[in-house]
């Protein structure tokens, strides 16, 4: 694991929120009663001889024991399983050996699959404390084992906390969101937590940053994980296609009261278009993030970092507007899930030139379409995707099989009941275009 020095690593748990700290310094408060533990036979002799030493143990002499009381305490967090008892052991090992000032030696000398792998189970706890503090710890040790050869698998990390997005206390996802913000800078991580069952689908980390819209600090640090992710080419090339993620950038970066929001989100930008100018210019332009860029570009910023990423990003979408086909420009506008009635839905002889093209990349314009159809809301976008569906089959006949097979067909059906006239009107023509010929095998 290296973790990208380029990126600027926060604590893992910020200032702001205190809510794991207040619990921490409870947990302080509270005695363990070893001499109990071991009558009752849950320690032996020996580590409660232990116990009592590293209780007592100076600075200078962590140094030297520091591994075998790190031993001690992964051992005691196997074998014990009352929550109260764990908890001590985490503050204890996050006070003792992540705060002393050469912990580096001591982890060096730990076995990697029983350090992170001891943390790692932990997350199975029934325990809301032992969960985030075991979490936080294995984000502490990403960090600090980062520059050795070890190879640790993060997937059950990733998937605990992609089952946190949804968490209903706020505290807990702000926590969370950090935790991934810091495993994030180690950029081996990145595509594995970006393949995460939930990571990107269900519940996740979009509709988390949605959920943030009142706290810019949470809006940040999620943003701020989707750009750590965009220095990976194939994260890069994907989000967009996969996960519609301009129109969101372009939603809250009009919204966005911190510069902080703002910054991350372009660099973000500038990043899809660096690695992945191919997947991502055209639906950039096709929701009109060049227009967004000038009007953001004329104002006067205190951060620099802005006004650098802006003037790239214009010239960058200026430059590639002025070279788009017009088949480029209805399919950029498809992409970006904004239709209207552009020139291109209502010329016969765009239709007659590019029907044919729509069976390309696997229809993915035809795909496109079929899901605005299923899942907007708009009465223009769903007259226009439903028009645009009929003139498609009436060009292009051999496409009527894919559009009855992926379903578009029954839903375009739906829509000949909808509550607008001129949806009704144009399901209504593209059904009877579906319905003029067979398909063509």
């Amino acid at each position: 694991m290296v973790v990208d020095k380029n990126i600027n690593i926060a604590p893992v748990v910020a200032g702001h929120n205190n809510y794991l700290e207040d619990q921490t310094a409870a947990v302080r408060e509270k005695t363990i009663p070893w001499e109990g533990y071991q009558k009752a036979a849950l320690i032996t002799e020996d580590e409660l001889k232990q116990i009592r030493q590293f209780e007592k143990v100076s600075v200078e002499a962590l140094k030297e024991s520091g591994a075998n009381y790190s031993l001690l305490l992964l051992s005691l967090l196997q074998k014990l399983a009352r929550n109260d008892t764990i908890q001590n052991i985490l503050v204890v090992f996050e006070d003792k050996i992540l705060g002393f000032s050469d912990r580096e030696e001591i982890l060096a000398q730990l076995e990697p699959s029983l350090l992170f792998g001891t943390f790692i189970n932990l997350l199975s706890k029934d325990d809301e404390y032992v969960q985030l503090k075991s979490a936080k710890i294995v984000a502490v040790l990403a960090l600090e084992r980062s520059n050795t050869a070890v190879d640790v698998d993060p997937s059950p990390v990733f998937s605990w906390l992609t089952g946190k997005f949804a968490d209903p206390n706020p505290n807990v996802v702000d926590i969370v969101i950090q935790i991934l913000q810091t495993l994030l800078a180690v950029p081996s991580y990145r595509l594995a937590f970006y393949k995460t069952r939930g990571a990107m689908n269900g519940f996740d980390l979009i509709d988390a940053i949605k959920a943030t819209s009142s706290n810019p600090q949470m809006q940040y640090q999620g943003i701020y994980c989707m750009w750590t992710m965009t220095f990976v080419q194939e994260i890069a090339a994907d989000i967009q296609r996969s996960y519609e993620v301009i129109p969101l950038f372009i939603d809250i970066a009009k919204a966005a009261i911190k510069e902080k929001v703002v910054r991350v989100i372009f660099s973000t930008v500038k990043n899809m278009i660096n690695l992945a100018p191919q997947e991502n210019i055209i639906p950039m332009l096709g929701n009109k993030l060049l227009n967004l860029s000038e009007t953001l570009a004329a104002r006067k910023w205190t951060d620099t970092e802005i006004t650098e990423d802006l003037e790239y990003i214009k010239e960058e979408l200026a430059k590639n507007i002025n070279s788009l086909s017009t088949f480029d420009e209805y399919s950029s506008e498809v992409k970006s899930g904004k239709l209207e009635w552009s020139p291109p839905h209502l010329s016969e002889q765009f239709w007659k030139q590019n029907a044919s093209r729509f069976s390309e990349k696997d229809y993915e314009l035809v795909r496109v379409l079929g899901r605005l159809i299923a899942t907007n809301t708009s009465p223009i976008v769903l007259a226009v995707a439903a028009h645009d569906i009929g003139q498609y089959v009436k060009y292009a006949p051999v496409g009527k099989k894919f559009v009855q097979d992926n379903g578009t067909k029954t839903q375009i059906m739906q829509l000949m009941t909808h509550e607008n006239s001129d949806v009704r009107y144009q399901a209504l023509i593209a059904v009877q275009k579906l319905m003029a010929n067979s398909w063509i095998s």
